[in-house]
């Protein structure tokens, strides 16, 4: 997965298999994920000062980082939690009808959910991080006329998942063909 055939600008780097770990806090119910690359996944309870965190789910991920072959540039991507299709969405929101609307012009919409939840609008280099992200996985379709759009996350997914709808697509990254 991480090779890049002729012609294709980005190559997936420091592939990392782990676990998304979701956990919550006892007291103030307050949910949180992050990455964990252990073998086993931590799912003891632990403190925090006052806080009490417990687990609360888990799923099996995959981590990595783009390098632009041109110019050797590595865009990291730790915070990405995941690409979520639209037809993971609820069918009655927002994210789903746009990407019908979408899939009429053959467009696969997608959002970016990262680890921490979107205070206001995506920061600039966030922005730069999806187009890396688009311009990837879009160069390795071979579906004549098909797109891929990733979106950051305006659609509240991330509290969605922390709340314990894990949703994936595992076909996403799985585009490239073995040479």
């Amino acid at each position: 997965m991480d090779g890049a055939r002729p012609g294709h600008r980005y190559r997936m780097v420091n592939i990392r298999s782990g676990y998304v770990i979701v956990e919550h806090e006892v007291h103030s119910r307050a949910m949180r994920s992050y990455f964990s690359p252990e073998g086993v996944p931590p799912i003891e309870e632990y403190r925090e000062g006052p806080q009490i965190w417990k687990f609360t789910g888990q799923a099996q991920t995959v981590h990595f980082d783009l390098m632009d072959s041109e110019t050797g540039v590595v865009t990291r991507f730790d915070d990405l939690m995941g690409l979520v299709s639209y037809t993971a969405c609820r069918q009655d929101g927002d994210i789903y009808r746009l990407g019908e609307l979408a899939q009429e012009q053959r467009i696969w919409l997608y959002v970016a959910v990262t680890h921490r939840p979107s205070d206001g609008p995506p920061r600039a280099e966030w922005i730069e991080k999806l187009r890396v992200l688009n311009r990837y996985f879009n160069e390795r379709l071979q579906t004549p006329n098909k797109k891929i759009l990733i979106l950051p996350d305006y659609f509240g997914l991330h509290a969605e998942f922390n709340h314990g709808q894990i949703m994936a697509d595992f076909e996403l990254t799985a585009m490239e063909v073995e040479a």
